[in-house]
């Protein structure tokens, strides 16, 4: 099963991308546990992340 593709945008190169390559952590925020997606950027190979939503 592969993963759907997600949209980032990476700040740095003020450019989008769309990448399956990425993979989900949770993080503890004050609003409580978050999902993220975190992917690597292809142009400036920074790691980008993108919010999921709240754990469930």
């Amino acid at each position: 099963m592969s993963k759907q593709k997600l949209k980032f945008y990476d700040i740095k190169a003020r450019k989008a991308f769309e990448t399956d390559k990425y993979e989900v952590i949770e993080k503890k925020t004050a609003r409580g546990p978050m999902m993220f997606a975190v992917a690597t950027s292809p142009y400036t190979n920074i790691k980008v992340y993108r919010l999921l939503g709240k754990k469930k």
